[in-house]
């Protein structure tokens, strides 16, 4: 009888060497192929195991076989952590990893927007009134009402319509933010309209207040510093991690398409839910600190002390762990 156990020796030997890495510094140390590789050869070596014992072949054999699919068992089918601890893992490590691992991306995220910041403010700089032309008809209105609000230190958001501000801040960034993230799947060109059109927005606005004055350019980046050093990089990473979906559609490299978008669609998704607890915190401070009756000086001493904070995180949290 021809023997039809399985007998590959070197998947075995691959799964057995992933084990120990697991078994040592655990499964982030795995990189994505291997990840996708792990299952696979975990059943190769179930389906051999059952083979060996249905064919009563030797002991040694079915023992070595069953040790290494029961050491495998417990990281394919391993309980996803819940609670404080894995919500503290993800923010102190996940996250920045993620950030730093596909800065290239969010960094194309950053230069599309500001070539649409730019092109902006060089257009309405020389007219205010071209920001008709640059950003669709009552943008110059818009910009009048914006310097009205800045023209002094004035209570312009009551405090008692703060909260629902807040909210409508909050939701709204992350409807934009979600926007620019889903629309990767266009192969990025929702997602660079999105970053584009954002950019022109920055763009005519700031240009628009800084033709009135320089006590309402002042006032403006004032308020816009506690929140925006928040709000405008999470609009960054939200761009970013639709880039890099439409990177996997339109260079999936040596996998197929839909393997590399699904790869791709979990590394966006931890980058997405940085982003919705950025623009929570940019919300709440959007909402009570920047239109607060604080000196200017002051906003942007706080602006300042936000982002180097943030940045700092981003940059260097989660390091030790890499090294691990």
């Amino acid at each position: 009888m021809q023997n039809t156990i399985p007998n590959d020796m070197d998947s075995f030997k691959r799964l057995e060497d992933l084990l120990e890495r697991i078994e040592k510094h655990g499964l982030r140390s795995l990189n994505s192929e291997e990840v996708l590789k792990f299952g696979p050869l975990y059943r190769r070596a179930v389906s051999a195991l059952s083979v060996a014992r249905s064919q009563g072949v030797d002991d040694a054999r079915i023992q070595y076989l069953n040790g290494l699919v029961s050491r495998a068992y417990g990281h394919v089918y391993v309980a996803a952590p819940k609670g404080w601890p894995s919500l503290r893992k993800f923010f102190t490590i996940e996250f920045p990893q993620s950030f730093r691992r596909n800065l290239q991306f969010i960094l194309v995220s950053l230069l599309i927007s500001l070539i649409g910041a730019f092109f902006a403010w060089g257009v309405v700089a020389r007219d205010v009134g071209k920001a008709d032309v640059v950003f669709g008809a009552g943008a110059t209105n818009t910009i009048d009402e914006i310097a009205a609000r800045h023209e002094g230190n004035k209570n312009w958001m009551p405090e008692e319509a703060r909260p629902i501000m807040s909210s409508y801040i909050i939701t709204n960034n992350i409807k934009v933010a979600a926007g620019a993230f889903a629309l990767g799947i266009t192969a990025g060109i929702g997602t660079i309209i999105i970053l584009f059109y954002n950019g022109l927005m920055l763009g005519v606005v700031g240009a628009g207040v800084a033709s009135r004055g320089t006590h309402v350019a002042m006032g403006f980046w004032s308020f816009v510093a506690p929140h925006g050093i928040i709000e405008l990089p999470a609009i960054f990473i939200a761009g970013g991690a639709g880039l890099l979906l439409a990177w996997a559609i339109l260079n999936p490299g040596q996998r197929t398409r839909s393997a590399a978008l699904k790869l791709a669609g979990r590394e966006a998704f931890k980058l997405m839910l940085g982003v919705a607890a950025m623009l929570l915190v940019a919300g709440i401070i959007e909402g009570f600190v920047s239109p607060s009756m604080l000196p200017n000086i002051i906003k942007l001493i706080i602006g300042a002390m936000i982002g180097a904070a943030e940045f700092s995180y981003l940059f260097f949290a989660g390091r030790k762990a890499s090294r691990a």
